[in-house]
């Protein structure tokens, strides 16, 4: 079978990976409005999606690590991914949808924590190196979220069901061009069991900070084109206020091995926490003003990229090699899966149908405050495998 080297091959999966994330996150509650579902409805099957996300990564992590193949998951997940995906095709109401996405997003999952794995193992946990091919997502992101804007002004929302499915069949070749890329071979038993290092009290506090960032984040996900559209922004200018996010997201990441040298999580967390409570307060009540809304889209440069790039790299630092993959399997799961539902669902609640959007957007930037404060508590030095040096 053809393969490609290693890099490359992985520029193109998160090219691609995220790719899909930029036609799905930005466009898929204008969708489900389009199918007809109200706000509460979609937060609630927002919510059901995502909590599919909780013990996903865990499953798949287990089976990656029995199966000692890591490549034949994330193949698996981005072939069965597509197959629920084509019960977006059908029109048939609430409950096909639910459960077409929830089959999806549950696949969907054995393919990231298993790639994040193995390209740290490629770079030699190189943050620099990382975040230059974690790039490649977030052009994939931009490029799709453009086209995706272009596309609903020209086709409306059902554009959505056959572009994001032409490029999940792209992840999934892509994935065939990998090469085999070592996770285990070196690794040594694990020195401290798995079941006492989620009970560090660092750990814990970290995973509470990220929790609650995640909530805070899924307005945005989940309404942020709804609230542009009843802002009076065409699809086009929303497809360009996220690129504009997505841009710095990419300079942040390609800057992220530079910026976290000796440098301590507490204080980037802090920060990039902080970034995040005035970049909620700024679209609950500023959202009307072009240049304050593009300026809030700036700062995902550091409530997302840098934020991400620490986390990722506070995973890899904490657990001993042999546990990293159930490591960013839980963080995954509980993180993306749990707060990602938890938020959804409370988000759904409280837009109204968009009556609701500046008290949601506050209550965002109140669930960061309370992540800032969290991280303010974190060691000033670096974890390495269940402890701080």
């Amino acid at each position: 079978m053809f393969s490609m080297s290693a890099r490359p091959a992985l520029v193109l999966a998160y090219f691609t990976y995220f790719g899909v994330l930029g036609i799905f996150v930005p466009y898929f509650g204008l969708f489900l409005d389009g199918r007809g579902l109200n706000s509460a409805d979609i937060g609630l099957l927002l919510a059901i999606v995502t909590a599919s996300r909780i013990v996903g990564p865990s499953v798949w992590a287990l089976v990656a690590e029995r199966s000692g193949k890591p490549l034949t998951v994330m193949r698996a997940g981005a072939l069965l991914a597509a197959i629920g995906w084509l019960s977006s095709f059908a029109d048939h109401g609430f409950w096909p949808l639910l459960a077409g996405f929830a089959l999806f997003s549950f696949f969907w999952t054995a393919i990231l924590p298993q790639l994040e794995v193995a390209t740290f193992a490629f770079v030699n946990d190189d943050t620099r190196a990382y975040g230059r091919i974690r790039t490649a997502g977030s052009v994939g992101y931009i490029v799709l979220v453009m086209l995706g804007g272009w596309l609903f002004e020209r086709y409306g929302s059902e554009f959505l069901p056959l572009s994001a499915l032409l490029f999940l069949l792209l992840l999934l070749a892509s994935l065939f061009l990998l090469p085999k890329v070592t996770v285990s071979a070196e690794l040594s038993s694990a020195t401290v069991p798995f079941s006492k290092l989620i009970k560090n009290s660092v750990l814990l506090r970290f995973m509470l900070a990220a929790l609650l960032l995640q909530m805070s984040f899924a307005p945005f996900y989940g309404f942020f084109t709804l609230y542009s559209r009843d802002l009076g922004y065409s699809g086009t200018q929303t497809g360009l206020f996220i690129g504009l996010a997505v841009a710095a997201e990419i300079v942040a990441f390609y800057f992220a091995g530079s910026l976290m040298r000796n440098r301590s999580y507490r204080l980037l967390l802090t920060v990039c926490y902080g970034l995040t409570v005035l970049r909620w307060f700024l679209l609950a009540g500023m959202a009307d003003n072009v240049w304050w809304l593009c300026f809030s889209m700036l700062l995902h440069a550091g409530s997302f990229a840098i934020a991400h790039s620490c986390a990722m790299q506070f995973i890899q630092q904490f657990f001993p090699k042999k546990l990293r993959s159930r490591g960013q399997a839980m963080y995954a799961g509980v993180i993306f899966g749990g707060g990602g539902a938890i938020g959804a669902y409370c988000s759904g609640v409280l837009w109204q149908n968009g009556n609701g959007a500046v008290l949601t957007f506050s209550i965002a930037a109140l669930l960061a405050l309370a992540a800032t404060v969290l991280a303010l508590s974190l060691p000033g030095t670096r974890p390495v495998n269940g402890t701080t040096n």
